[in-house]
């Protein structure tokens, strides 16, 4: 009886660790990277949800019933699927030197459907001023817990800056940097240099 139950214990705590260990939610998520005069500003995130979370946050937002999200409907969206990512700094990840920058706000927040599927377009906002030597800064743009799948290929991502700056990026693997150990090996980080 001892064996059954405490074999019965293991097999459930092996199961809740496995549910626990894989992602319940996929994004594709689009990076750009936005700069001013000032400097870097911040992460614009074009996020596309799987069909099944797609389905239920349209389920629970569309007051209205038509199958869209209104320009009315869209703050509770924001709220349900952003509001809890903010300690977490909304999955964008941004490091200066040996550190992480909080992230200042949210900024320019859309809903949309698309094929049955929810797109939010947002900007994260930070704040890394431009100087006259080089400023390096990593980007990533994960869930380093695994609950949401988040694809972003760096390849992909593009830069926004104004003539006045010079900038340079590149997409490589983040292994190596101790910051980013929590992170699964596949994930890629975006590499940015600039300067006035």
């Amino acid at each position: 009886m001892r064996r059954t139950l405490k074999s019965a214990m293991l097999l459930t705590a092996s199961l809740v660790a496995m549910a626990v260990a894989h992602p319940h939610v996929f994004v594709d998520a689009t990076i750009i990277a936005v700069f001013d005069q000032s400097g870097f500003t911040g992460l614009r995130n074009l996020w596309t949800f799987d069909e099944m979370y797609s389905a239920a946050m349209l389920a629970s937002a569309d007051a209205d019933g038509d199958g869209k999200i209104s320009e009315k409907e869209a703050p509770q969206i924001k709220d349900a699927v952003l509001g809890p990512l903010a300690t977490s700094n909304y999955y964008n990840y941004v490091v200066v030197g040996t550190e992480f920058l909080p992230a200042r706000e949210i900024r320019n927040f859309k809903a949309t459907m698309k094929n049955g599927k929810l797109t939010l377009d947002f900007t994260v906002a930070f704040s890394v001023p431009a100087k006259q030597d080089y400023t390096m800064i990593t980007l990533a743009v994960s869930d380093p817990t695994n609950y949401i799948q988040i694809r972003a290929d760096m390849e992909e991502a593009d830069v926004t800056a104004p003539d006045e700056l010079d900038v340079d990026f590149f997409a490589d693997n983040l292994k190596g940097l101790t910051l980013f150990r929590a992170f699964r090996s596949e994930i890629q980080g975006l590499y940015l240099r600039f300067k006035k």
